[in-house]
């Protein structure tokens, strides 16, 4: 389901934007507003791009780590940071989970701790959690400084058993801000294979004169009393295979 929900599991660095090298957990797609643009749809515009980073635990003192009075770290040894010195920015993390049981009922909790600085505007600086295109804004005076707020989103799984989580963080004044985001969860059930639903794609195009499409054919074997199910994947040379707690597959 919920993949690196404690940033521990790695990340990828992104192309240099000017001497700045921003890092993008694995698991999770990494967007910043570009100067300029507007933060979010809101009349305010972004005028930096701010740092996105794992911070290590060996990398902050004693109080800030796992346990710890001021702890920036909430699960495993690592937290993402995203800051800027002086700048408005925005910044969305999303990652898009499937496999969930359709109609049932999921919980997604994202917690955020905004370091504010003395920000005297109570909405200079915001954060947010979205599912499916559903959530909303929480404003720094509400977020409190240096606290961690919890974003809870009870959402029902669609019928895709699909959920697009969108975690925001934004600063509207240029003014410095600091965002830390760790231990998210995904309360959730997952579909058995009969509530999985397939992927459906249209047709392969026929070029006129050469309308033999070439097919590979896969064998498997299945134990008696199991029935197969099958779906089209739109990964060219992947053969996806899913199968119940217990039991292990054999390739020959």
């Amino acid at each position: 389901m919920l993949k690196n929900g404690s940033f521990t599991e790695g990340w990828t660095n992104l192309p240099p934007y000017g001497n700045l090298i921003n890092q993008q957990p694995n698991g999770w797609t990494l967007r910043w507003i570009n100067p300029g643009e507007s933060l979010f749809g809101a009349g305010d515009t972004a005028s930096g791009v701010p740092e996105c980073v794992h911070k290590l635990s060996g990398q902050l003192p004693t109080n800030e780590q796992l346990g710890g009075k001021d702890a920036l770290i909430l699960a495993g040894d690592t937290t993402y940071k995203v800051f800027h010195a002086g700048s408005a920015f925005g910044v969305e993390l999303k990652q898009v989970v499937t496999g969930l049981k359709p109609g049932s009922q999921a919980t997604l909790v994202v917690p955020i701790l905004a370091v504010l600085y003395d920000e005297p505007d109570p909405y200079g600086a915001e954060s947010g959690v979205w599912v499916n295109g559903e959530g909303e804004w929480i404003n720094g005076g509400k977020m409190g400084n240096r606290k961690w707020y919890r974003h809870r989103v009870t959402f029902t799984v669609p019928d895709n058993g699909t959920a697009v989580i969108e975690v925001r963080v934004k600063s509207k004044w240029s003014r410095k801000k600091d965002f830390f985001i760790d231990g998210i969860t995904l309360e959730a059930e997952e579909a058995t294979i009969e509530e999985i639903v397939p992927v459906i794609l249209p047709d392969p195009i026929v070029i006129p004169g050469n309308d033999k499409v070439p097919t590979t054919a896969v064998s498997i074997k299945l134990p008696v009393g199991m029935k197969l199910v099958t779906a089209v994947s739109d990964e060219p040379n992947t053969v996806i295979v899913i199968v119940p707690q217990g039991i292990t597959v054999e390739t020959e």
